[in-house]
């Protein structure tokens, strides 16, 4: 066992305690957040979900201007890190303070020369003056998250993710209690926006300080110039990500105020239950690309193409098994969920329903590749793909939007996802990135998605067929539906070479601690 044995070890072992810290507090915090939901929707009319909604999307506009800086300095500290050139780590740092102390100064003017048209952007019975005091709030805490977090790429840059998830997931965990307990108390919309300023600023001090402590070293590097091959690099990558942040805005942000505006903010208040269901099974399902992220950016300085597009298969693969299964418990409970908790008056027809879970298929599909194109520094390579996929979200999802409303917005970024991602992005990361053909690659994703609407179709018949109600409804239909799934995928793919591959890994992940160690010494041993 060699150099590269003993790393893909350590990556593994890092991987999966990121992954198990990850997936406990994201469950924990998903059962958490949705009990706030439905406090929030029993406690306020929709027009206040609606607005909140309209924030974060605004915000995300604004917050377009990072520019992807912080993936491309992600990117350029996987190598200092990998050996140990803290010199260049303190240099890199200095210069994203610098990018992120001026981004937060570029979204407060932003968010000024926004101020005096919300007006006209929402279509809301709230008066004006408590729209504008929340926005303000709401602005203030998107600025100070960039003034104050920006050490924080260390720990995620160290493959010590699960630090960042503790904190943050904390820091939430008692904000929903104290939404709670506001909402319970006094319904005051104003102190609910006060309490989610205070978390953030809280969660982002603390980030800061323990991202500093990562690498002590550095401190001693105050004057240490970068290297201008980093520093091209970091540039090359922003460059790319430029056009990518811009249109993944257009795509995730410009939906949901089309949908304020062409239908309607309480109706976008009604979606808002569907996006915070299909969000909170993002966090849990987002798992494999979020912890693994900096793993690849290590690998990628390290080993060859060719493992690391074995890598990319098998990821790929369970990255699909996690999707496609809550793709498909999507389908079958979300309206049962959302009748009984937020109101049988809050449901969506089964056709939005639908248009809202193949959204949420595609798009995550994509998570390992934009994992791996972060990971490998492909924005660049990848450039024109994004503003392809902008434009053609934006000019599609308004025609249609205009004759098919809701529906029709969503129609519009799904086959934007089909026609534009689906086809173009494989191609960059798999010949640019891994060096290899992409045409299997093609092949196999129109096969999973077959399997998985099949899959949820024959789920929908059989669970069509039971006499229940209520929350026996859900919880017969979550088991008959997880076991069906299970079983077709296991049928499918327990012979499969990725899946070998998963399950060895997984074995590695938990291994017993002295055979770790064992394996471990042996590593670092051989030359």
């Amino acid at each position: 066992m060699d150099k590269t044995a003993a790393r893909r070890i350590k990556r593994i072992q890092k991987s999966k305690i990121n992954t198990t810290v990850t997936l406990v507090t994201s469950i924990l915090m998903g059962v958490l957040s949705f009990i706030e939901r439905s406090v929030f929707n029993h406690c306020f009319i929709a027009d206040y979900l609606g607005l909140y909604s309209f924030y974060y999307n605004v915000l995300g506009v604004l917050s377009t201007v990072e520019l992807g800086i912080g993936s491309a300095i992600a990117f350029a500290l996987y190598a200092p890190i990998e050996y140990e050139q803290y010199d260049q780590i303190a240099a890199i740092m200095r210069l994203y303070k610098k990018a992120y102390i001026l981004i937060g100064t570029f979204i407060l003017l932003g968010g000024i020369i926004v101020f005096p048209f919300l007006g006209r952007l929402i279509t809301t019975d709230i008066p004006m003056e408590e729209v504008n005091l929340y926005f303000i709030f709401f602005l203030l805490k998107t600025v100070f998250s960039y003034y104050l977090t920006y050490k924080a790429i260390l720990l995620n840059a160290n493959q010590n993710q699960y630090k960042w998830t503790i904190v943050t997931n904390m820091t939430w965990a008692f904000l929903y209690i104290a939404e709670m307990a506001i909402a319970i108390t006094s319904g005051n919309f104003l102190y609910y926006t006060i309490a989610i300023f205070i978390a953030e600023i809280s969660r982002s001090m603390l980030l800061n300080f323990m991202g500093a402590r990562e690498f002590p070293q550095i401190k001693k590097y105050k004057k240490t110039k970068l290297n201008p091959e980093i520093f091209h690099s970091i540039v090359r990558n922003v460059k790319g990500l430029i056009i990518t942040r811009f249109s993944s805005m257009l795509v995730s942000t410009t939906d949901s105020i089309l949908i304020s505006a062409i239908v309607g903010t309480t109706f976008l208040g009604l979606y808002a239950n569907y996006q915070m269901i299909v969000k909170g099974l993002i966090s849990v399902s987002a798992l494999i690309p979020q912890s693994i992220g900096a793993s690849i950016g290590n690998a990628g300085v390290t080993e060859k193409k060719r493992d690391l597009s074995k890598s990319f298969n098998s990821l790929n693969l369970g990255s699909f098994l996690i999707y496609g299964f809550f793709t498909i418990v999507l389908i079958n409970l979300i309206n049962p969920v959302v009748s009984l908790f937020f109101g049988a008056d809050r449901v969506l027809g089964l056709s939005s329903v639908l248009l809202i879970c193949i959204n949420f298929y595609l798009t995550n599909q994509r998570e390992i590749l934009l994992t791996f194109k972060g990971s490998l520094g492909l924005y660049w390579e990848d450039r024109k793909r994004p503003l392809i996929e902008g434009l053609t979200n934006l000019i599609v999802s308004i025609i249609l939007g205009k004759y098919w409303g809701f529906n029709g917005i969503i129609l519009g970024t799904i086959i934007t996802q089909v026609c534009v991602n689906l086809t173009i992005e494989p191609r960059v990361i798999i010949h640019e990135g891994l060096k290899s053909t992409a045409f299997w690659y093609y092949i196999t994703i129109i096969g999973r998605f077959m399997l998985t609407l099949g899959t949820a179709a024959l789920c929908l018949f059989i669970n069509s067929l039971l006499p229940f109600g209520g929350i026996i409804e859900i919880v017969v239909k979550a088991i008959t539906t997880s076991l069906i799934t299970i079983l077709i995928f296991f049928i499918v793919y327990k012979n499969d070479e990725n899946a070998v591959i998963i399950v060895r890994t997984l074995k590695i992940a938990f291994m017993d601690k002295r055979k770790l160690k064992k394996l471990e010494k042996e590593a670092s041993e051989e030359k």
